[in-house]
């Protein structure tokens, strides 16, 4: 009688439920605290306009460094930056202008707080600095935290996807989360070459 050659199965799949991994909730985490950011920012941009009637008009929380503009202490950092690259820069002019820019920043911001308080809505945007702040923290615990079933790696992408389509402020979590994605995907790889290896053996 003619032997079969022996013939090895696949390993099975790990029962793993894909609501143990944990990418799901911090997704939901953060849908969760972006929903909030947004009504939090509609309220606060129609409390306002509405102060404005009887305070004027809200000074702009920005400055211009040579036709840039900047937003906080944060982004007049990135133009030094951007500056001191260029070929050619002159250092010493742009720390001299540097310099300069943070304390226009810092009169634009106090300006913005001293209006806030006269017109009554200073609570309110602390509350919406606080919860962006929050969504801004989810949002980095959420890139930074590997996918443990295919299932979430594809959620974490999905996820990913939809926020550059509609083009919300990412302040750069949605390449770390996909770079997260590659290395949680290669462990997944890995380990299924080990259970190959050790069926076969």
């Amino acid at each position: 009688m003619t032997k079969q050659p022996k013939t090895h199965k696949a390993p099975a799949a790990k029962a793993i439920a894909p609501d143990s991994d944990p990418i799901f909730a911090l997704i939901a985490a953060h849908k969760a605290l972006i929903k909030a950011s947004t009504r939090l920012n509609n309220k606060l941009d129609n409390a306002v306009f509405k102060a404005a009637g009887t305070h004027g008009r809200r000074p702009f929380e920005m400055i211009l460094w040579r036709d840039c503009d900047a937003f906080s202490e944060e982004g007049v950092d990135g133009r030094r930056e951007e500056f001191l690259s260029q070929p050619g820069a002159d250092r010493e002019q742009i720390e001299t202008e540097y310099l300069d820019a943070l304390a226009r920043m810092a009169d634009a911001e106090r300006a913005c707080a001293v209006w806030d308080e006269r017109a009554g809505v200073a609570p309110l945007r602390e509350q919406y600095e606080h919860t962006r702040l929050a969504e801004h923290n989810a949002a980095m615990r959420m890139a930074r935290t590997k996918p443990t079933t295919p299932a979430g790696a594809t959620a974490l992408v999905d996820y990913v996807r939809r926020d550059i389509d509609i083009g919300q402020n990412t302040i750069g979590w949605p390449s770390l989360a996909l770079k997260t994605v590659g290395r949680a995907l290669a462990g997944m790889n890995a380990e299924a070459r080990k259970e190959f290896a050790r069926i076969g053996a």
